[in-house]
């Protein structure tokens, strides 16, 4: 119960890694607000939270717009109070993965999202903290393919190396204010961020992951062989956002089952 009473938001928790965030969260006592677009995905978490004894609300947020941001800490706050951790986990992936192919449009589609998100959302919690004299904690998430272009060549692999370095330039600006901001970058794990790829290359659901394991084991670049589970991920964001990591910022954690020894 390292987060008992503590007010947490959570970009992106509708699904994947962020759904597993949430659960975690909430299963050690925290009052969780589940920021997502899609409304129908949102309220199933919250549900799924409630179900069990734990604490959820959920606010339609799309990341890239001020607007729906200051709205979602206004709701928020109102609900549960100053804020106390935010995990800023909202991405989206391009439709084709090829730098040479991807449009215009669409990387800024990507860019909108996963930097511009993380910048408004991250800077939003933050004001909310020093308003409130609360020493908390931001933790964004990157990824193991910002370290280089082996697995990946589009707009989000740059748009996740952006993250991590805004992660550590935010976590300068309010290293005065007791605020500690980190990033956790996971390698990979089955989610729906695949499903444009895997259409783009006529994969059944859930076969890019599987893929991404078996050439990465084969090549001697992953020491785990296996696909992380979102799970995992979000102890090592609870593990950074909590006062066990009271000593850690500006830090990038790689939780990737080895595959960042070769990176």
């Amino acid at each position: 119960m390292r987060f008992k009473e503590k007010h947490v938001i959570v970009t992106g928790g509708g699904t994947g890694i962020g759904r597993g965030i949430v659960h975690l969260f909430a299963r050690e006592g925290a009052r969780v607000v589940v920021a997502n677009r899609n409304a129908g995905n949102g309220n199933r978490v919250v549900d799924e939270v409630r179900s069990q004894g734990g604490t959820a609300l959920f606010v339609r947020t799309d990341v890239a717009d001020p607007a729906a941001i200051e709205n979602l800490i206004a709701e928020a706050t109102k609900a549960y109070g100053p804020v106390d951790v935010a995990v800023s986990n909202a991405a989206i992936s391009e439709q084709v993965s090829s730098a040479l192919e991807v449009s215009a449009e669409e990387w800024d589609r990507v860019y909108a999202i996963n930097v511009r998100g993380a910048f408004l959302f991250c800077r939003a919690c933050a004001q909310n903290m020093m308003d409130n004299g609360v020493q908390g904690s931001i933790v964004t998430i990157g990824s193991m393919v910002a370290r280089g272009g082996k697995m990946a060549v589009g707009a989000y692999p740059s748009s996740k190396a952006a993250v991590i370095q805004f992660t550590k330039n935010l976590a300068k600006c309010l290293a005065p204010m007791g605020i500690r901001v980190n990033c956790v970058s996971p390698g990979v794990v089955a989610t729906e961020i695949y499903a444009n790829v895997e259409k783009e290359m006529m994969m059944d659901p859930g076969a890019f992951a599987e893929w991404l394991v078996e050439e990465a084991v084969k090549n001697g670049q992953l020491l785990i062989g296996r696909a992380g589970e979102a799970g995992e991920i979000a102890a090592a964001v609870a593990f950074l956002a909590s006062q066990d990591a009271s000593y850690i910022t500006a830090q990038n954690l790689s939780v990737d089952g080895g595959m960042d020894w070769c990176w």
